[in-house]
């Protein structure tokens, strides 16, 4: 909790470098995901935003602000905070030369625990920062065209990442920029081997190996030009189409991504939250529970449609009266009945008895909380919708030509039945059901299961308190 007040900012540095729309502002986003506040995203657009560099670094709140800051190696001076990511239009009147935005995240990795190591013996924590540029090719923008070379301005580097759009790779723009920053990082200074990180974006997953290859190969033909042994540097490619991937994907590429960026520094990396974190970040994708979520909200959404289309008003079968049934024997009377009930129900009769409960493969980390407390709940849920459409059966299976008023005979048959099982739907655990829907789009697992958990422990909690206090 006192981290913050022992950070101070370090020198060390990755720059996050490509065209306008290669897919930059997108990977940030990606990386840090729901740490960074929806007003102080980086706008992301088809039109060039940003004409100052963005520098993300560490802070136990989210924060954006506008800096003066020259030189990496430059003490920074807070201008201004500000309370939403600004447009281009916001910015025209600054020097990108002087001043840049600063966005502070609560990402412990961005914290160099041991220092920098340009600090002396010195070790105390210090921030790293990852520093996006504004792209090439945007049209006016004086920091986005100089040579590579300027804006490798860092007093020491960790590592250049470039981005390229897939359909971008071969391009001779691109290849230019490639070569012009391939020969920058050869006179840089990096922590230890120079490191480069290759990012291709919109790429199809079933491409990536063939455009890897292909950056590969034009990386080290790159290199190899500039008269430099294959060994001095360290290439990483990833290649990725967020629009595409699942949360499980997308969380092994945060991870694959920190893990090659910090590798140069030998530091040990702090876990991020409780030990299991990283644990259930690894689950397989058939451990994922958002499907069986999804199946039993259906299930209870489908009971509660035919419960619905089961009674319109006081009528559980509209229209239909003694009269249209005159001079039907029982077995033909209960029969038209009974269609007429399916009719209105829109449904096939077999569906009546379809209420089966997912389960969870073996042998997943949680089959016996499920077993135990989610199929449990789930089955006494919907046990009155069985029982009102078993009454509903038993009730036409007892009608006779002897019944004077059909909707009468029916509604003091139904009428508690159908309340009892629209009561139920909308009880507690029907509740946490539609309400965990909302965790669908949660990303990490670690916060998906743990608010499920919770949630069921408060669901359990009422359901008891109800029971005790139910009779006073």
């Amino acid at each position: 909790m006192q981290i913050d007040t022992q950070l101070t900012d370090g020198f060390l540095t990755a720059r996050v470098v490509g065209e306008f729309s290669a897919g930059k502002t997108r990977l940030l986003s990606e990386l840090f995901g729901q740490l960074i506040p929806e007003p102080l995203m980086p706008i992301s657009s088809l039109e060039p935003q940003t004409r100052l560099q963005l520098e993300i670094t560490y802070g136990d709140a989210p924060a954006l602000s506008l800096v003066e800051r020259a030189q990496d190696y430059h003490p920074a001076r807070l201008v201004r905070p500000l309370d939403e990511f600004p447009d281009r239009q916001n910015l025209a009147d600054l020097d990108p030369m002087r001043y840049r935005l600063r966005l502070a995240v609560s990402e412990p990795r961005l914290i160099l625990h041991e220092g920098d190591g340009y600090g002396g013996e010195e070790k105390t924590p210090k921030r790293l920062f990852l520093i996006d540029t504004p792209g090439w090719s945007s049209g006016d923008d004086e920091l986005a065209e100089q040579e590579a070379s300027a804006l490798m301005t860092g007093y020491d580097n960790l590592a250049l990442v470039y981005v390229s759009q897939a359909g971008r790779l071969d391009g001779v723009v691109n290849a230019e920029h490639l070569r012009d920053f391939m020969s920058a990082v050869a006179d840089a200074n990096f922590v230890d081997q120079i490191q480069l990180l290759l990012v291709i974006t919109r790429c199809p997953s079933a491409d990536a190996p063939r455009m890897e290859k292909r950056a590969r190969d034009l990386v080290h033909r790159l290199w190899a030009e500039l008269g430099r042994d294959e060994d001095e540097l360290s290439l990483e490619i990833f290649s990725v189409d967020f629009n595409a991937m699942s949360a499980q994907a997308l969380q092994q590429f945060r991870d694959r991504f920190w893990l090659n960026l910090l590798e140069p520094l030998k530091q040990p990396v702090q876990p991020v939250g409780h030990p299991w974190v990283a644990a259930l970040r690894r689950w397989p994708d058939d451990w994922d529970l958002r499907p069986s979520l999804r199946e039993t909200a259906q299930l209870l959404d489908r009971a509660k449609r035919l419960l619905q289309q089961a009674r319109q008003g006081d009528e559980f079968i509209a229209g239909m009266n003694m009269y249209r049934l005159v001079g039907l024997d029982n077995a033909a009377l209960r029969k038209k009945v009974a269609i007429a009930w399916f009719k209105q129900l829109g449904c096939d009769p077999t569906e009546l008895s379809q209420w089966s409960v997912p389960a969870l493969p073996e042998p997943h980390p949680l089959s016996d909380w499920w077993s135990s407390y989610w199929q449990r709940q789930l089955e006494r849920t919907l046990e009155p919708v069985q029982a009102f459409f078993d009454s509903t059966r038993e009730a036409i299976d007892r009608l006779t030509p002897d019944v004077e008023d059909l909707q009468g005979y029916l509604l003091s048959q139904l009428d508690r039945p159908h309340a009892r099982a629209l009561s139920s739907l909308d009880g507690s655990f029907g509740c946490l059901v539609h309400t965990a829907q909302d965790l669908n789009d949660e990303p990490a697992a670690e916060k998906l299961v743990a608010t499920l958990l919770t949630l069921s422990l408060l669901q359990s909690r009422y359901e008891d308190y109800y029971a005790q206090h139910a009779d006073v």
